[in-house]
């Protein structure tokens, strides 16, 4: 798919645990012109589950270091696991913000959702042009949607220009701009109320 997209001409971000990814994989993506590659590292199972660092993880850490793949970065919430620590460059490391309760999707033991956006909204991001295109084709609105509550289309079917012109998204920009309705958006960390009516 990454590479497919990458034919068509579109910019490529990609944003990954590596979980599933091997060698093959790394090479076929340092072919492409990558925009940002981000790896979510694994923590010191403050926040993660850290069973998948292991030999291969660890094997393949280090290739991505070794690989100098422009603009790779490596995000951690807390302290990476510390059979990877070592690995990663510091000036390479970033310290995520804290973590996100991904617009209400997270169990609310693990992070509180944040209190509603009332009334208009803007995203800080402008996620609502930064969608997320799944294996099945689906569009949904953005990185924030685990729940798919927002389907814009499928590429199997439509361009992706004409998903802006759906009323499915017409309707996400009419309840930013305050009209009554579901808004996954009120309830994601990235949403700021627009106090400009």
């Amino acid at each position: 798919m990454v590479e497919h997209a990458f034919a068509k001409g579109h910019g490529i971000r990609i944003f990954t645990t590596l979980v599933g990814m091997n060698g093959q994989d790394l090479q076929r993506l340092q072919a492409l012109r990558l925009g940002v590659f981000v790896v979510h590292v694994f923590d010191d199972g403050t926040y993660m589950n850290s069973r998948l660092v292991g030999d291969k993880y660890r094997d393949l850490v280090r290739q991505l270091v070794d690989a100098d793949i422009p603009l790779i970065r490596f995000v951690a919430l807390g302290e990476p696991h510390p059979d990877i620590a070592d690995i990663i460059p510091t000036e390479a490391l970033l310290k995520a913000r804290p973590m996100s309760s991904r617009g209400g999707s997270v169990d609310p033991k693990i992070v509180a959702p944040r209190q509603s956006v009332v009334g208009a909204l803007t995203c800080v991001d402008e996620r609502q042009y930064r969608n997320v295109l799944l294996p099945n084709g689906d569009v949904t609105l953005c990185s924030m949607d685990f729940e798919r509550r927002h389907v814009l289309g499928n590429l199997l079917y439509e361009g992706y220009s004409a998903l802006f012109e759906k009323p499915v998204f017409r309707e996400i920009v009419d309840r930013m701009n305050g009209a009554d309705g579901f808004l996954l958006c009120r309830m994601c960390e990235f949403a700021d109320p627009n106090d400009r009516t």
